[in-house]
């Protein structure tokens, strides 16, 4: 019964999250299709990705169960290791964002970091809404289900790639192509984040190597993917033969 009511409160999370992540857009869809908004509902959309982390916050609340997740959520220490894991995974970004640069002659970093207080206004940026967003799904969400580790990471990472998508497609206009290879991504993204979470507990590294990912993989998604599988697939590997047992 305990099982069954925990699967019933995630549904109703869920659901929760996505349709008061879709309200937040709503405006900006309407005005996009001719309808004038006033100023203060376009607003909205800036709340996005505060949702999933108000919603986890509220329902620990309600349970009284705050201080034991976020006491969860930081349990671990950040040592070596991690930091070494997450600088291998900036350093493939920053290297195949390069490669890419120097294949089509052109400086993605420059072309999106014009100057170094855009880059590092954008490092704050990102990490300060990778940490709100690493409290709701690897914090939050992660730790409730009733999975194994390995379905537990993946159910979390699609779950996640769904949530982005007013974003993708309201904000960016992007078409179906570009938002399949992002829920891809996003996908391969959760997989080392929700790998990183369960080794070491806490939400903080997750957030810095959240943060990482978006800033350091510049180059265009489909190259992305390739860098993080091919990361994933020598990390798998290296496991294999440590036999070492983290995903049981």
């Amino acid at each position: 019964m305990v099982r069954y009511t925990n699967k019933l409160k995630l549904t109703l999370w869920v659901s929760i999250v996505y349709i008061l992540s879709f309200i937040c857009y709503a405006p900006t869809l309407l005005e996009q299709n001719g309808i004038i908004m006033p100023n203060g509902l376009l607003y909205l959309k800036y709340l996005y990705v505060c949702i999933p982390a108000m919603a986890a916050i509220f329902l620990l609340i309600c349970e009284r169960n705050i201080k034991v997740y976020f006491t969860r959520m930081f349990s671990g220490k950040i040592t070596i290791k991690y930091i070494l894991i997450g600088a291998i995974c900036m350093a493939a970004g920053i290297f195949g964002s390069y490669c890419y640069s120097f294949i089509v002659k052109t400086d993605v970093f420059k072309s999106i970091y014009s100057t170094v207080t855009s880059l590092l206004t954008s490092c704050i940026y990102l990490l300060i809404t990778a940490f709100v967003e690493e409290i709701a799904w690897r914090g939050f969400l992660l730790e409730r289900l009733p999975f194994k580790k390995i379905k537990s990471v993946l159910f979390v990472g699609a779950v996640w790639a769904a949530w982005h998508m007013p974003m993708w497609i309201i904000r960016n206009s992007l078409g179906m192509e570009q938002i399949v290879c992002l829920c891809v991504w996003t996908l391969l993204v959760s997989v080392i984040l929700g790998i990183t979470y369960y080794q070491c507990r806490n939400i903080l590294l997750t957030a810095i190597m959240h943060a990482a990912f978006n800033i350091c993989y510049s180059a265009p998604i489909q190259y992305n993917i390739v860098v993080l599988a091919i990361i994933i697939f020598v990390g798998a590997l290296l496991y294999k033969k440590s036999d070492t047992k983290f995903l049981a």
